[in-house]
């Protein structure tokens, strides 16, 4: 005669799989609250920069020697403001889609603000670097800090 044996199931229920709990998940107004807050701060540094790049526009009329730099400068600026933006509004419709699925898991974005950063950090090098070749090219400044002949 044949006996049957218990699957491991049936033998260590602690081990059998668990069917989640049939509940409704509720979402605290606070939620979308910090959302829209998070989305604000993001569009707040892109309205500063922004506004950098409008004021080396200004600039860069009033001083033609230095107005292609100026150009570059705003240029690169205006670029990284709406690299901000176009983040913001996508990782706001993001979570605020999750927040409404009632979605399980993490709301944060790991790689987003690094990839932010990375730009902000190119944007100001370039400014940077624009200003120093601009300034390298003033012939007041090669003559009286980089002549060769003694004074």
């Amino acid at each position: 005669r044949l006996v049957k044996m218990a699957s491991f199931e049936e033998v260590c229920a602690c081990c059998a799989p668990i069917e989640p709990p049939n509940r409704i998940t509720r979402v605290e107004p606070k939620t979308f609250l910090a959302n829209e807050r998070t989305f604000l701060n993001w569009l707040s540094m892109s309205v500063t920069l922004g506004s950098i790049a409008s004021a080396l526009v200004a600039f860069g009329k009033t001083n033609a020697s230095q107005a292609g730099a100026i150009q570059i400068m705003s240029n690169v600026l205006v670029i990284t403001a709406i690299c901000f933006c176009v983040y913001a509004m996508n990782t706001f419709f993001w979570r605020r889609r999750r927040i409404r699925r009632k979605d399980e898991g993490s709301f944060d974005d790991p790689y987003g603000p690094l990839a932010l950063a990375m730009v902000l950090l190119i944007s100001l090098a370039t400014t940077f670097a624009s200003g120093v070749v601009k300034l390298f090219e003033n012939e007041y400044v090669k003559t009286t800090y980089f002549s060769l002949s003694p004074k």
